[in-house]
Parts: structure tokens; sequence; C-alpha cells
């Protein structure tokens, strides 16, 4: 597209779908890059794979329903609907091929070199086919249930992501048959067969497995006696899982919650994955049943669906080569047990997930819990863990008699299950559960403890990027803050009550709220930027999120560009933004980070002519987020967090080695290589490491020796 004429609608941003895309081509890279270990590159593989099924549950779905309802609005990049998913399907079409040669020229030659194999079932020796046989009459064939396809008979229900084969069958001069048969989602997709034992005097095989889908083919003749097997093929279908609930009232939102799980068990198929080679009649027939175009059928090489290497990946007896472990580190000058009080009352304590552990939290929570002196606790939790520590801690706090009120997100996409569950848990331990407010999600990440304390009421906060889930906080990058600052507890408690209540908004000391006012304080946090950049000391903002998203931010962005300010993004996944553009974007430059763990921190800095400012957030520059989610943003007040969160903002744009730039095409290019290697989390994992080993062991305290004799008597 013409750079020349950045006043066009193309030429001012990119396509969300494409950008979003883009990004995961780069986690696709990831597991190209031989200079990771082949686990590594195996679960990368594993994570693009899971990312591109919520793309289209999600993102196609929507591009889908908006041709088929007769929408012809353009998007922010000037594409029609139509023009739009003919782009996505090309580019989808191109990371498919890429990650399947991948897997068959690099994954399955460097797993093998590692010990680890995968075969087919003509390929196992006798011992192997014995076991195989054994378990799949003892564990399998007993899930499996056949079902014809008839045009007597409605087709098949086709789970939504399950793995189905599709079997063609014959017998005599009877007309041939369709079967389908689901595979068990329960499970494992890997059957081992072996682990390093010797054949016939050979070397070790290594560890062996076969694919449950391999396994299931070769025994095909126990569900179908009598029949000739002429084709077996696997498929998967994948459906718009993108529903929401319309009614808001707090007494049926759980059902209605209830009912968009089962809707998304059934909605719309949107793609058709089949195995390569699989017959035009069979494929024609599965798609029409379907409803789907042929565009929309995704024809690939076995095995379909990579996500299973996410898990395997992570088995501790692979034999293959791992990334070595970046195990969290202890938080420096955060004392043991219930020192953590006076601890936060002392000063404010910045968190670096997850290169520092995420345990002073769960801790605070569960001192909270036991403390006679707490007297309320009140948290949001919009992700937790399957086995959270937080909710345990939260439902003690219940039992043992403190006010506790937790606002819980039901509607959590794709967590609204686990989530309805731990409402109920909740409420039955004693707790007031919320669910929100109407119309809109609860996507800030907030906890207040209220504690009766010698001088009198002490209130304690935890705010921050991320979300209250131990598993995630190992594998998700966020900054967390505890405080008992009273500006900010007092914001909070205000919070709340608009949140829990019906108590009307009242001016915030520090923090802003999203969706009343974020969008309009950071678009005054730009403007002010302008106002202040000089030719002799230009103006500064970097900011590093998610998505970027909302035309009025980038539009702001634009004229802080235009006006000299320089703006430094650190861009996750989808960017409308188009840097670099002559005379709209020339001093905009966008980065994105893709690496062992997830980004998605939110940091906010403008150079305020000197006197710098800091926030964290849970929103991202995304209507959605601005909009039609309950958000919050803080300052960061203390100079030493500051200049920490800076420095994590230095060391990600200096990144040369898993950061890329944003081009103004929309593509991403490699950093300057030829200056010393820098790699931005192993730098803040060695910083956590180094940190830690030079905190002073807390219990030294205990062995304090006496300057001077202790009072008489």
């Amino acid at each position: 597209m013409p750079q020349s004429d950045p006043t066009t609608q193309e030429a001012r941003y990119l396509d969300r779908a494409l950008t979003w895309l883009t990004f995961n081509g780069r986690v696709l890279e990831e597991a190209q890059d031989p200079a990771n270990p082949i686990l590594e590159r195996a679960r990368f593989l594993g994570i693009f794979a899971s990312n591109l099924d919520e793309f289209f549950m999600i993102r196609v779905a929507a591009i889908r329903d908006r041709i088929r309802t007769g929408v012809e609005q353009r998007t922010p990049s000037g594409l029609t609907p139509a023009q739009q998913m003919a782009a996505v399907q090309t580019r989808v079409c191109e990371l498919t091929t890429a990650a399947h040669a991948l897997w068959e020229r690099e994954i399955v030659p460097a797993l093998r070199e590692g010990g680890v194999r995968f075969v087919r079932a003509a390929d196992l020796d006798p011992g192997e086919r014995g076991f195989v046989d054994n378990l799949f009459a003892r564990e399998i064939l007993p899930v499996l249930s056949p079902a014809a396809v008839s045009t007597d008979l409605p087709f098949p229900r086709l789970y939504h992501l399950a793995l189905h084969l599709a079997v063609r069958l014959s017998r005599g001069e009877e007309e041939e048959r369709l079967a389908i048969v689901q595979l068990p989602r329960s499970a494992a997709r890997w059957i081992q067969v072996s682990g390093g034992a010797r054949i016939d005097g050979a070397q070790p095989v290594g560890q062996r497995f076969i694919l449950l889908e391999d396994a299931a083919r070769d025994h095909l003749a126990e569900l179908f006696n009598g029949y000739e097997i002429r084709e077996s093929v696997a498929f998967r279908v994948t459906r718009d899982a993108d529903f929401a609930t319309d009614d808001q009232e707090e007494e049926s939102l759980v059902d209605a919650v209830r009912q968009v799980l089962r809707e998304r068990l059934s909605g719309d198929p949107v793609r058709l994955e089949i195995a390569l080679g699989a017959s035009e009649g069979l494929v024609t027939r599965l798609r029409t049943a379907l409803e789907l175009e042929e565009s929309e059928v995704y024809r690939v090489p076995d095995p379909l669906d990579f996500k299973f290497l996410t898990d395997f990946a992570r088995l501790p007896s692979l034999s293959a080569p791992r990334a070595a472990p970046w195990p969290p580190q202890p938080v420096p000058g955060i004392p043991p047990l219930d020192g953590l009080w006076d601890a936060i009352q002392e000063q404010d304590i910045l968190l670096f997930h997850p290169y520092e552990t995420f345990e002073p939290v769960v801790r605070l929570l569960a001192l909270a819990a036991e403390d006679p002196n707490v007297i309320a606790i009140k948290q949001i939790l919009y992700r937790t863990s399957s086995t959270s520590e937080v909710v345990n801690a939260l439902e003690r706090a219940a039992e043992n008699g403190k006010q506790v009120t937790v606002l819980v997100e039901l509607q959590a996409r794709f967590d609204e299950e686990r989530n309805v569950n731990w409402a109920s848990r909740l409420e039955d331990a004693g707790a007031q559960v919320l669910y929100g407010l109407a119309g809109l999600k609860t996507h800030a990440k907030a906890l207040l403890i209220v504690r009766r304390g010698t001088g009198g009421i002490e209130r304690y906060a935890h705010v921050g990027t991320g979300n209250y889930n131990e598993r995630t906080a190992v594998e998700y990058s966020d900054v967390g803050l505890l405080s008992a600052d009273e500006d900010l507890c007092a914001d909070l408690t205000g919070f709340f009550n608009v949140v829990t209540g019906y108590s009307e908004p009242l001016p915030w000391r520090r923090i802003e709220m999203a969706p009343l006012g974020l969008r309009s304080r950071l678009l005054a946090l730009i403007r002010r930027e302008i106002a202040k950049s000089t030719t002799e000391e230009p103006g500064v903002i970097r900011a590093k999120m998610n998505a970027l998203l909302d035309i009025p931010l980038i539009e702001a962005l634009y004229e802080a560009s235009s006006a000299g300010v320089r703006v430094d993004l650190n861009v996750r996944g989808s960017c409308l933004l188009r840097p670099g553009v002559k005379g709209m974007s020339e001093n905009v430059r966008v980065v994105s980070l893709v690496d062992r763990f997830l980004e998605h921190a939110r940091i906010f800095e403008f150079r305020n002519g000197g006197e710098q400012e800091t926030f964290i957030a849970s929103a991202d520059w995304m209507p959605r987020n601005l909009d039609r989610r309950v958000e919050l943003m803080v300052p960061v007040i203390e100079p030493d967090h500051r200049a920490r969160l800076g420095h994590i903002l230095d060391t990600i744009f200096a990144d040369n080695v898993k950061a890329r730039e944003l081009k103004a095409d929309g593509t991403y290019a490699k950093r300057d290589g030829r200056k010393k290697a820098t790699r931005a989390q192993e730098i803040f994992w060695e910083e956590a490491k180094a940190n830690a080993s030079r905190t002073e062991d807390p219990d030294r305290s205990v062995f304090q020796p006496l300057r001077r004799a202790p009072a008489a008597g």
C-alpha cells in the first residue's frame, strides 16, 4: 500500500486479523529456530496450533458471520469482510503448510536424534504391538461409539475440536457405507510403547510413541466386524465459540453462562481440517453436511492438531534436549511468615513474574485468611488455576468469619465453567460472590485487605497486570504492586464499592478506571507529552501492551509522532498502528517479543518534561478494554520502582535475539544482530537470580548478637 499518501485509510492502519496471524507466525518462528532445544521447539509448535484454534473460534467466526449477514462495512485497514477472509485464508494456508513441513523435516528427525520417536502401527515390533492391542481392548475400545452416516438419519454431531475418524466401509454387493468414530477426548494423544529397550540385540530404540489416531485406525476392524475398510481419515471441526450472555441479571447469569457453554459445543462450524489424501467424495460429503465452503476446508498432512505437543514436551521422562529451567526466584527484601504485613507497610513492593515468585501474593491471602485481626477481604477473580490456592485462602477466610467479597467474572472466555464452579464453592464457604456490572466484563486485577492494626484500621492492596492464577504466574510475564499507600487503598475501596454495589465513582486520587475515564486519561497524557515536547528535549512515550487497536489512541500517537515525540511501543500481538510512515509515524517504533514466557504486562511511561510518570494496567489499548470492560490503571510512585519498570522497557527495546520490529507493510524484521546479543527474558531471569542470591537469609535475623546488655529486671 502506498506510503506517499498517509491520509488514505488503507495507509493509516494495518489489519487486525492479519497482524495477529503475523504474531502467530512469530510463535512458529520459535518452533523453527534451531537454536532452541528440540522440546522447546515442539512446545512452540503446540502453542502455535492452540493459538490458531482460538483465532478461528473467535476472529474467523466473527468475519464469517459478517459475510453471511451481508455486512459490507470495511475494516479500519480498508478491507471488506470478504476481502479480509480471503487474505486470512491465504495466510493460514501458508502458516499451516510451514508448520507441517517443520514437523516432518525438522521436529521429527530432531526428536529421533534425542531418543524420542513417533512410529506408525506398521513399525511396531511384536512386543509393542501386543502392548497396544491390550491397551486398546482394555481402555479405548469400550469408549468408542461409531456413528453411522445415512440419509435416513440426522448427521452425527461432530464434537468441537475433537479428533474424529471418517471410515468408508463396504461389504459384498451392498452400497458403500460411511461411519464416524470420535476418539476419546479424555485419553492422551500419545501412547508410549517402549522406553529404551533393545530389540534383537540392536542399539537402544529410545522412547517410542504412537499417536492415538494411528492406534485406533489400526484397530478399526474390531469396530466394524464383517466390513472391509476402504478408507479411514482423521478430521476435526472447529466451531464458532464467541457467544455472549444476553441476560445480565445476577440471579440468572450463572444459568446464562452454562447455556453459553452448551452452545459453544454446537456452534456453527467455521473450519474443517482433514488429512491430506482424503478422497474428494469423502471431503465433499463432510463439507456439505457441515455447510462449509470449499475455502473453509483445510487439507493437511497427518498428524492433525499439534496442540498435544505443548503437554508432550513437558513430560519429565523424555530424553530429548529441553530448555534449561528458569524457576521463579525469591523476592528480595520480603521477610518470611507474617513479616509481610510490616514489609508492605514500610514501602511498596514491586513484583516481576515469573522471574520472581508469585508466593508473596498467595502468602498475603493465606495470612489474611488466618489472621484474627483481618476484618475483610475484597478481590476480583478473572482467571484462576484449576487447583487454586488463591480460592482456597478465600474459602478459609470466609469460614473463619472474615467479610469476604469476591467478584468472579463468569464470562472470562474459555474459563467460564471453572469460574462458575469456584463461585459456587466460595458461596458455600460463606463468601459474598458477585458477578460484575451489567453489560461489562470485569478484567481488573485487584485485591484489598482490611486489617485492625495497633494504630487503627490498616489497608493492604495488590494490583497488577496478570490474573490470580498460580499456573500462568510461572508462564506469563507480568508485574504487580503490593502497597499500603493510603491514597491507593482509598481509591480501591471506592472502586470495590462501585463494582460490587450502587456507589457512584468519586474523583480518584491515583487510579483510573475503564470504561469511565481511562481512554480520556491516556489521551490527555499523550497530548501533555506533545505540549511539553521541544526540539531540544523531545517528548518520549513508551508503552508495553498485548494489542493496540483503539483508533483514537492510534491517531493521538500519530499526532505525537508528527510533533516530534519519540514513541516506542512493545505490542505483543495485533497492532493496527502502521509505524515508520513519513509524515505520519516516522517517530514510532513497534517491537514484538516472543520468547519462553508469554509477554502479558501492560506498562505505560511518559517523560512529562523530565517529571516522568509510569503506570501499570490491566487494560490493553483496545475498544473492548476501554469501552466494555472494567479495568484499572495505577501509577507507580516510588522512584526505584519507576526506574525498574524503565529498565524492563529498556531491555525489551534492546532485545536483538527474540524481538522483531514491525515494518510499515505489516511484516516483522529481525533486529540488528551486529550488536552484542541481548535476550531480554534471559537477562530478567539472570537479574532475578542474582538479586535473590544477594538477599540476606531472613533466618539469620534470629541469631543477631546483642551489642549491649539487656535491661535488668
